[in-house]
């Protein structure tokens, strides 16, 4: 005979089940980078896409296909 757990059992372990799941969610790095240094140039924000490699500077991407 299998014995089940009253429901409040089984619903307090399905909420901390969640509660464990959700709390990886809000991991952060043990480490950050530092802010660049004084007069140093900081390379964001930049430009997308990047204007000197450009094939067509100035026309709008197409798709890549070609209809008649």
């Amino acid at each position: 005979m299998i014995r089940r757990l009253p429901r409040s059992a089984t619903l307090t372990v399905l909420a901390l089940a969640g509660a464990l799941a959700l709390s990886g969610c809000g991991k952060k790095p043990k480490a950050v980078d530092s802010p660049v240094p004084e007069g140093q140039v900081d390379p964001f924000p930049r430009t997308y896409p990047n204007p000197s490699l450009d094939p067509k500077p100035g026309k709008p991407a197409g798709s890549g296909v070609q209809f008649p």
